[in-house]
């Protein structure tokens, strides 16, 4: 079998149509274009897995901001209080001065008198007639039915006395007593009131007023 020269009516030049390329090869379907990175699975993947990591963060950073209120408690309570200063100041002290001892007497308590009459003291009548100081001892106290006398020296004055008397009527009180024995005098004008261990008597001139017999009666030796 001969080719037409023409190549009419034959193969086409290049060769079978179809089967083979230039060069002789055979020759396949045309290649696809080539794809974009960005188009992968894998890409895409790890491009939506960011943008979550993005969103978290930012909702954590939402959360995790405290607010004011908080961050001013916060900030105060972290605030260091400086410690006060320390001042040091060195005090002298003096010499103790020597202990000086004081001897102190006591007076002797004066020796009281004791009246055996009831409810009297070393200064007449509780309840009076009562000699007036308080260093004043009664020398002679008598209580008749109706009267009380106290005979009073004034202080520590031997022989110097005041009478004192009370009855229902009132109360009298005269200077300058006298003492003749265990009978004692006091004048008021030309009354005399006489005590002695037996009786009260009173007198004005010659005339006896009252002569009341003593119920108890007490006197310091004369």
């Amino acid at each position: 079998m001969t080719y037409p020269p023409d190549g009419s009516g034959g193969y086409p030049p290049g060769g079978y149509p179809g089967a083979y390329g230039a060069g002789g090869y055979p020759q396949g379907p045309p290649p696809q274009p080539p794809r974009s990175p960005w188009t992968s699975p894998a890409v895409l993947v790890a491009i939506g897995a960011g943008v979550l990591l993005v969103v978290a963060g930012v909702l954590a950073a939402f959360l995790l901001i405290p607010s004011d209120e908080e961050s001013a408690d916060t900030t105060a309570a972290t605030t260091t209080t400086p410690e006060p200063a320390t001042i040091t100041s060195t005090v002298t002290r003096s010499p103790t001065p020597p202990r000086t001892t004081v001897t102190t007497t006591q007076s002797p308590v004066p020796n009281r008198p004791t009246p055996t009459v009831t409810g009297a003291d070393w200064q007449g009548f509780v309840t009076g007639p009562r000699c007036n100081a308080a260093d004043d001892p009664a020398v002679a106290i008598g209580q008749t039915s109706r009267s009380r006398v106290v005979i009073c020296q004034v202080g520590n004055q031997t022989g110097r006395w005041y009478y004192k008397g009370q009855a229902p009527e009132g109360g009298i009180e005269l200077q300058f007593p006298t003492r003749v024995g265990n009978t004692f005098e006091a004048r008021n004008g030309a009354v005399r009131y006489l005590v002695s261990p037996a009786s009260l008597t009173i007198v004005e001139g010659g005339s006896v007023l009252t002569n009341e017999p003593m119920l108890a009666y007490w006197s310091l030796p004369g």
